[in-house]
């Protein structure tokens, strides 16, 4: 049987998207789960390939070869034409933002086609996206749009727990306005769907955080609770789905006393990532659910403090590519 063929999106050229691909593409671990191919820009990943001095090569392409996937043979769709020696670390510009975009649109154009089974996604710079006119604030909301998905979620992948975000990149002072009975449940119902579909756990155990300490208190510390988030689990029970909480979120993730759950819902973003990168920082996938492919994402940044110096691991990356490889199997809904 053929591997599956795994697009991989450069991310931000300033980041350490172009050094993680050639590293990751040099070791043997994503051959043997996939047939990788990357959109992104030849000068950038050959200036990486110098940098670090690996035996490796690019190979341009308009079409999806037929053999030829090893270690150090890295086959590259360039949709746009970047000058490496015009680029700085950590400083990423408009067209750096326009590039970033074009990597991903490029690559969901091959899956509406058939050229490729899914795609994992190195880092991008948000504000450099939102620069080059893309408003969006992160590869989430634009694959989303990108493919008209009516709901979408965020789902990071621990060796410890699976967790759910109900909102995404949002300024801290925004959430509790995003924290509503619709998109609670939706999230509720995006999980229970995903855990079966994907990860085939028949009847899953759902765990939701509270926003506010100490659950709100009865209103006291805030009113999320009891008006929006408690309603929510209360219709997700009518519809069958198991799901309890809401739970302290900040004596849940106690591993002294592991619950039982097959995936956590947090209210926001750090509330959720930070007990998965304390445990699983170079472990950790991302993974959206909602999309009619599967999409998967390195659990990191840009890593500008290092880009440029040789110091980014691959691990994540490879990691990435092949849970993606692995989840593939399931039919694109295109």
């Amino acid at each position: 049987m053929s591997l599956p063929i795994i697009g991989i999106t450069m991310g931000d050229p300033t980041g350490i998207g172009p050094e993680i691909i050639v590293k990751a593409l040099s070791a043997g671990e994503p051959f043997q789960a996939c047939r990788p191919i990357v959109f992104g820009d030849e000068q950038v990943l050959l200036e990486a390939v110098r940098r670090e001095g690996l035996p490796v090569r690019i190979k341009v392409i308009d079409e999806i070869p037929e053999e030829g996937y090893q270690p150090g043979e890295i086959f590259l769709f360039p949709p746009s034409r970047l000058e490496a020696n015009s680029l700085s670390f950590g400083k990423p510009d408009r067209k750096c933002g326009e590039a970033m975009v074009g990597y991903v649109e490029e690559a969901v154009m091959w899956l509406k086609r058939s050229k490729i089974d899914a795609i994992t996604t190195c880092p991008i710079n948000k504000q450099a996206m939102n620069k080059a006119g893309h408003s969006f604030s992160g590869h989430t909301e634009l694959l989303a749009h990108l493919t008209q998905a009516s709901s979408v979620a965020m789902m990071f992948l621990g060796s410890k727990w699976k967790v759910v975000l109900v909102t995404t990149h949002l300024p801290l002072k925004e959430v509790s306005k995003w924290i509503t009975h619709d998109r609670i449940l939706t999230t509720i119902r995006l999980t229970e769907g995903g855990l079966r579909r994907y990860f085939g756990v028949s009847q899953p155990r759902l765990a939701m955080l509270s926003l506010n300490p100490h659950c709100g208190e009865e209103g006291l510390l805030g009113e999320e609770e009891k008006d929006e988030i408690i309603p929510a689990i209360e219709e997700a029970k009518t519809l069958g789905i198991k799901v309890e909480g809401p739970f302290p979120a900040d004596s849940f993730f106690d591993i002294s006393n592991p619950r039982n759950f097959d995936a956590v819902i947090a209210m926001y973003h750090d509330q959720g990532l930070i007990p998965i990168k304390i445990f699983d920082f170079k472990e950790s996938v991302n993974f959206t659910l909602g999309l009619p492919f599967i999409r998967t994402s390195v659990g990191h940044g840009t890593g500008y403090d290092i880009a440029g110096k040789g110091l980014a691991d691959p691990a994540n990356l490879i990691k990435a590519i092949v849970t993606a490889a692995n989840l593939s199997e399931f039919k694109r809904e295109f």
